[in-house]
């Protein structure tokens, strides 16, 4: 869809390398004919979560495969995500089908690669039970994630999350708004989990339909939430994000951002960092005022 950009990018946190831990995060993003795909995931930074990068990258390929099966049946049949009932069991369907595509994927693993000594020694004693539970063939924690995706066609858009992390979008008047609902069980270390027995019951999702498509939708990991104070400064991070990128263009853009990550984990979160975007730029340059009067407004409350 020519209309639109999409990107991804996931750097390792700077505590993670100071401590020699593999990558956490995962991202990917596909620009295709009927639609337009991003999204990041967040591995659990636990050392009792062997695989747990693993289960981020599948995270991530679950839900890219089930959107294209989702496209594809809609069709010509857009309209029916108009009934908010339909909608809500269509979306219902998706979730669970993205869930079970990847208990497939990390049972695929698990069966070619069973836990080795090497893996099971790695955890700490005082997280042993998940040695014992890894044992006797139970495997779905080892590879605990996040998962945040969203979709974009020519007349509809949704993001769908479970799992802490943030989805930013900014509208066609220029504002930033974090328009899929929160979950109160997400706090400090403690998120919803792909891992969880009741995942398929745990999404939360946001949609958009014709002239309410965002001019842009920003997903985050929560390394990135947490390197900021409040939610202002999240919002403004992403509203010059869509400045950058409306005004020097995806490549550019793309390459402020990367060399960015790494700077915004080394003096915040440490974490590991991701982020990934779909935008529309000329949406974007029609609000490039608001945009740019929040980066001035940035830029002088650094100089205080």
């Amino acid at each position: 869809m020519d209309k639109y950009s999409s990107f991804s990018c996931t750097c390792t946190g700077a505590s993670h390398m100071a401590r020699e831990l593999i990558c956490q995060d995962y991202s990917g993003e596909s620009n295709n004919d009927d639609f337009v795909f991003a999204s990041t995931a967040d591995g659990h930074g636990s050392q009792q979560y062997l695989r747990t990068e693993k289960g981020s990258e599948f995270a991530v390929q679950a839900a890219y495969e089930c959107s294209e099966e989702f496209v594809e049946s809609l069709k010509g049949a857009e309209d029916v995500l108009a009934d908010p009932e339909k909608r809500f069991s269509l979306f219902e369907q998706l979730w669970k089908n993205v869930v079970d595509r990847w208990n497939e994927l990390i049972y695929e693993d698990f069966n070619e690669h069973p836990f080795t000594g090497e893996e099971l020694e790695r955890i700490p004693e005082r997280y042993s039970y998940y040695r014992e539970t890894y044992m006797s063939g139970e495997y779905k924690d080892a590879y605990g994630t996040t998962l945040a995706f969203a979709v974009v066609t020519e007349s509809y858009a949704f993001c769908m999350q479970i799992g802490d992390g943030t989805c930013v979008i900014i509208t066609k008047d220029g504002d930033a708004e974090e328009p899929v609902p929160k979950d109160e069980r997400c706090h400090d270390n403690i998120t919803t989990s792909m891992c969880q027995d009741e995942a398929e019951k745990l999404a939360r999702c946001a949609f958009f339909a014709g002239d309410d498509i965002p001019a842009a939708i920003f997903l985050g990991t929560d390394g990135i939430d947490n390197s900021y104070w409040d939610r202002q400064q999240l919002w403004d991070f992403y509203k010059g994000l869509a400045f950058d990128l409306s005004q020097n263009g995806l490549d550019e853009g793309f390459n402020q951002l990367t060399a960015f990550l790494p700077e915004l984990s080394r003096l915040g979160s440490g974490d590991d960092v991701s982020c990934a975007g779909i935008y529309d730029s000329e949406m974007l340059l029609n609000c490039e005022d608001k945009l740019r009067t929040s980066e001035i407004e940035d830029d002088s409350e650094d100089e205080e």
